[in-house]
């Protein structure tokens, strides 16, 4: 099934949840605030969280429970590598590029060292 494309708010809540979860966390109203305040000059409201978590479920990114204390705690069903790996496909064919050819577009000729050295593991690794 294809998934609904994502406002950048709701990108930046999946950011959120995918890191708590990545970081053994649970994703909750609370620490998703804390987490998307880290980011931003001003702070993200609770109604705010609770509507765009909604569009995201609707969208069929995360699903919704409530815990014991009737908190609500929020589970990605979407990989965030799969979303990445729709994202620049996505991205690529905008550009009329391959992903190759968009990635090589999207970082330029001026990297430094240390994103050539990444990038030769990334390609170490396809072989």
């Amino acid at each position: 099934m294809k998934k609904k494309e994502l406002t950048a708010s709701e990108q930046e809540l999946m950011k959120a949840v995918w890191e708590i979860e990545e970081e053994g966390g649970v994703p909750t109203t609370r620490t998703v605030r804390k987490k998307v305040d880290e980011w931003r000059a001003e702070r993200i409201t609770s109604q705010s969280v609770y509507v765009q978590m909604g569009n995201l479920q609707q969208k069929g990114y995360i699903e919704i429970k409530k815990d014991e204390k009737e908190d609500r705690v929020y589970t990605s069903i979407v990989k965030k590598e799969d979303y990445v790996k729709r994202q620049a496909k996505y991205w690529a064919g905008f550009w009329n590029k391959t992903v190759p050819g968009y990635v090589m577009m999207a970082i330029g000729k001026n990297i430094s060292k240390e994103e050539r050295d990444e990038l030769r593991r990334y390609l170490d690794e396809l072989d």
